[in-house]
């Protein structure tokens, strides 16, 4: 496993992949091969990763978490206490994820609706048009996932919504907007189901 690999930002600042700020990790972890965690990760204690997990620079782990075989959190994202992810799930960079959430097999957060990375990469737009488009802001997650939330194999969460407390997003769902606590939320665009109180 890494510990501490150094951003980009380092990478280009110093030239060497040597230079980081390192990353910190508390007790009774454990960490299996392939695991990645970035300059500036924080990750708290009993926390266990599979093989292939992958921590971006910056992100905060609450005690208890567990991860999936190649899943991948992303830049500045936040985990509450006893987050379970199964295997491949993606969790984009600034998410808010609260305590208690299961998360299954191949869920993927998205942090932008537009898709601005390309155009920014080929000079057809600038960061703060991409900025504008997205609606993006420090103060505002990507994604908010309340405690108690349980989400099923294969969701997409779209960029700006909120999963209310102890809701259910099916398996295969695509969440376009914010999820009510306490409901299930099914389909292709997702739909709130039913009240699960």
């Amino acid at each position: 496993m890494v510990l501490g690999y150094p951003a980009k930002a380092s990478v280009a600042r110093h030239g060497d992949l040597r230079q980081s700020t390192g990353a910190r990790v508390g007790e009774s972890c454990i960490l299996r091969s392939g695991t990645v965690l970035y300059e500036g990760v924080q990750v708290g204690d009993h926390v266990q990763t599979a093989h292939h997990v992958v921590i971006r620079e910056h992100v905060q782990v609450g005690d208890g978490c567990v991860f999936g075989s190649s899943s991948v959190v992303r830049e500045y994202a936040r985990l509450g206490k006893n987050v379970r992810m199964m295997e491949n799930v993606v969790v984009c960079e600034g998410a808010i994820l609260e305590d208690d959430i299961f998360i299954g097999p191949g869920v993927v957060m998205t942090a932008g609706r537009h898709m601005t990375g390309a155009l920014q990469a080929a000079g057809k737009m600038s960061q703060e048009q991409a900025t504008v488009l997205e609606g993006w802001s420090d103060d505002i997650p990507s994604v908010y996932v309340e405690s108690g939330v349980r989400i099923g194999s294969n969701a997409v969460l779209l960029a700006g919504v909120r999963l209310g407390k102890e809701c259910v997003v099916a398996a295969g769902a695509v969440v376009t907007f914010d999820v009510p606590a306490g409901t299930t939320v099914a389909g292709n665009p997702g739909r709130v189901m039913k009240s699960c109180a």
